[in-house]
């Protein structure tokens, strides 16, 4: 007997302690401090006198505030904060009256228990800036400073109530930046309330969200049916009317419109008004009822002599032929309008009374006349038309003739530069045609090869962690120790058994290449090469910072307030090399950037290499002042979660036939120049990544900010020729970029602040796969 109640006191002891230590993790204490007489760490004062003298309460209460401690005074009061910064104390010697396990501070001293750490707080604020049918413009705050690293923003949209019975509704979600603080969400549905939430992400997860109901603005209804005409008298005329389902917001009315057909002039709805006011005008259309959704006729008489509501339906004029307009009118946010098309075919089934016997107005005698005026113009118009279709026919058929020559050395430049079929594909898209067309390489190519490299020693090169994957392999990042110095490395790491003849093939010559390229200011260079056993381990220069990076940081406004203000400057990068001498930053000048990369790429183009997906991101800064291009050949890589998509980025060949040649890379620069300008923008941000190429192969091309001069934009409009050879070289645009950088007297490129500004979107999930 006396076994079992030794039993059930030890299993008793064993829950005891287990119910201590699930308490104790839940309210962990930092420990004792003095008090915050300030008021600077702990900002939070709790109201409620039970949380002063409870951990447990406390502790709730200060997470529900989303505050990292909660802290005891005295026994008697709660406090809570995100910041601890104050000295210790040894005085918390009271223990707190609803626990008594606990202790609850002392005189001028503080219990400290943490209620939330590692979790971001939500932003401070959401709000919503603007809307339009099919966006929502959102801006918010940074959450307040706690423990954590905001790594990026969570943005998602629920549709909690719409007019439309059509449309499926769905819950959407997108990523941005650590660095954004607004979003225009895209393709939401108009006239629909949605609950938008946001919240910051770090290292240990999501935070806090905070979340606003917001409205898009009402959508145009949709077109109604045009009114049948029943029957008709000397002075009015019965119609069928069809009603309008909702579909981008409610309805909210319906206006029966009379126009006077005898009058040639386009209903305009800007200048509807009732019969008086139109009268008054001289204007042949009016409104003649407005009826709210709920009273409705689908038979209506038009021209009984009633008024509804404000609007008088004033009786026809008789021999005059009038057409009925039906108008629907949607109204939430604002009011959008939309109305029937209108023609003969509406007096299909419509009964007309004789009145033949009646004198012709002077109505009816000017109508005729019209009549003959219009059959003669249109015999004019359909003769100019004849000769206007013909002269394009005959330009055409010169313009096949002309260019017949131009087209085969096109294609035939294309041949020289394309890439082997199913070789290096990204994307769906060539990438990388980073060699020109030779023989078949020798047997002893990569012997020949390593003659003209660095072999690394085993002890000289230390493999630190994982960054991607490449075409031939993982890629890492290393460091290289040579003569007691060491540099960081990126290293392509090629498993050469696993390698297939043409996958070998092609590895060699992409290594050939990047061989041939050697060390240049602004090309990312070739370092060396290791082998272990069956690895190759090949070697570059690398840089973590991107310009792409350093232009969307830059945009001072978002990032830098104080500065902006105080400069009337929307960015800290400078335009010219003169205002870089005269206010030296750590950025370097916008234009010297790109001359930069224009040398690099002129030195690729030279060598016969094709790089295939040039782009801001594919730019790595060195000491935050030097471009040197990256992302070609073996250092091309991209890790599990983001794959970059360079659609936005390409050529109207590459996207036609999925090719990439010097000229490509050309079009590619001048995209470069427009993000550069931008600073970072993304390419035709407003236009779904599925749609980029057929609306580019159709003519979009990228908008001039206003901020940028007509010459600085024209080389750009050069870049995007549709014509191969009628685009620049890597030469004559490096020449052009100096010529207008030397240029002191006409501003080609100025980032100051003027009322109307606002940077292009930078919307980094359209950059990527989805």
């Amino acid at each position: 007997m006396g076994g079992i109640k030794r039993e059930w006191l030890v299993l008793g002891k064993v829950l005891v302690c287990l119910s201590l230590g699930v308490l104790a993790q839940d309210m962990m204490s930092v420990g004792c401090y003095k008090e915050d007489t300030e008021g600077l760490d702990f900002t939070y004062h709790s109201k409620n006198a039970s949380s002063g003298t409870s951990v447990t309460a406390c502790v709730a209460e200060c997470k529900s505030a989303y505050k990292t401690y909660a802290a005891l005074l005295n026994g008697t009061h709660c406090l809570c904060g995100n910041i601890l910064s104050i000295s210790g104390s040894d005085g918390c010697d009271l223990h707190c009256s609803a626990e008594s396990s606990h202790l609850c501070g002392g005189e001028g001293a503080m219990s400290v228990y943490e209620a939330g750490h590692d979790i971001l707080s939500p932003p401070r604020t959401l709000t919503q800036v603007d809307s339009d049918p099919s966006t929502l413009h959102i801006t918010w705050e940074a959450p307040a400073k706690g423990l954590s690293e905001i790594l990026e923003y969570f943005v998602t949209i629920e549709p909690l109530f719409s007019y439309s019975n059509r449309d499926l509704l769905v819950t959407r979600s997108w990523t941005y930046s650590a660095h954004t603080h607004s979003a225009s969400l895209r393709n939401v549905h108009p006239g629909t309330k949605y609950r938008v939430e946001v919240r910051a992400a770090s290292p240990e997860g999501k935070g806090y969200p905070i979340s606003r109901e917001m409205w898009t603005k009402v959508g145009k209804p949709e077109t109604p049916a045009t009114p049948q005409v029943i029957s008709r008298t000397a002075t009015t005329m019965t119609v069928q009317l069809e009603p309008v389902i909702a579909t981008n917001g409610p309805i909210t009315a319906y206006q029966v419109v009379v126009k006077d057909e005898t009058v040639s002039a386009e209903l305009q709805p800007k200048l509807l008004g009732d019969f008086s006011t139109a009268n008054s005008k001289k204007l042949p259309f009016y409104i003649a009822a407005q009826l709210p959704k709920e009273n409705f006729e689908t038979i209506f008489e038009v021209g009984d002599g009633k008024h509804y509501g404000r609007y008088y339906n004033a009786p026809l004029r008789e021999g005059v032929d009038y057409h009925v307009i039906l108008g629907v009118v949607s109204t939430l946010n604002e009011t959008k309008t939309a109305y029937s098309t209108h023609g003969h075919e509406q007096h299909e089934n419509s009964v007309v009374h004789d009145f033949s016997g009646l004198k012709k107005s002077p109505a009816i005698i000017q109508l005729e006349q019209n009549k003959k005026v219009i059959m003669g113009l249109s015999i004019a118009i359909g003769i100019f038309g004849f000769l206007l279709i013909a002269s394009i026919v005959v330009y055409i058929a010169m313009r096949i003739i002309v260019n017949k020559n131009r087209r085969s050395s096109e294609n035939q430049e294309l041949a020289i530069h394309a890439q082997q079929p199913n070789q290096d594909l990204d994307n769906g898209y060539s990438v990388a045609a980073h060699y020109v067309e030779e023989e078949k390489p020798p047997a002893d190519h990569y012997r020949q090869l390593k003659e003209k490299v660095w072999i690394i020693p085993h002890q000289g090169l230390n493999v630190v962690g994982d960054i991607g994957a490449g075409k031939f392999g993982d890629v890492r990042k290393g460091v290289v120790i040579n003569k007691g110095n060491q540099r960081n490395v990126l290293v392509q790491r090629i498993e050469d058994d696993s390698l297939g003849g043409n996958r070998k093939t092609l590895m060699l010559r992409e290594f050939d290449a990047h061989v041939r390229i050697g060390s240049h200011p602004h090309v990312v260079g070739l370092v060396g090469l290791m082998e272990e056993f069956s690895v190759i381990s090949v070697a570059f220069e690398y840089e973590t910072s991107t310009l792409k990076t350093q232009l969307v940081e830059s945009r001072a406004v978002q990032h830098y307030p104080v500065y902006a203000e105080k400069n009337r400057r929307f960015s800290t990068l400078l335009e010219t090399q003169e205002l870089l001498e005269k206010s030296p930053v750590s950025a370097s000048q916008a234009i010297e950037l790109l001359v930069g990369i224009a040398q690099g790429m002129a030195h690729l183009a030279a060598l016969g290499a094709t790089h295939g997906q040039l782009c801001a991101r594919n730019v790595v800064m060195v000491d935050g002042t030097r471009p040197k291009i990256t992302g070609f050949g073996l250092i091309h890589y991209h890790n599990d979660l983001y794959v970059p998509d360079y659609r936005r980025w390409h050529s109207v060949e590459t996207l036609h036939s999925k090719v990439s040649t010097p000229k490509s890379d050309m079009w590619s620069f001048g995209c470069l120049m427009w993000e550069v300008t931008t600073l970072g923008g993304t390419p035709y941000s407003d236009v779904r990544t599925e749609e980029v190429g057929g609306r580019v192969m159709r003519g979009l091309r990228l908008p001039q900010p206003q901020y940028v001069g007509d010459e600085l934009y024209q080389l750009m409009l050069n870049c995007w020729q549709h014509d191969l050879d009628e685009r620049p070289s890597f030469p004559e645009v490096e020449a052009s970029l100096r010529q207008l950088a030397e240029d002191d007297i006409t501003p080609h490129l100025l980032f100051s602040l003027y009322p109307s500004f606002q940077y292009e979107p930078y919307s980094p999930h359209l950059e990527f796969m989805d």
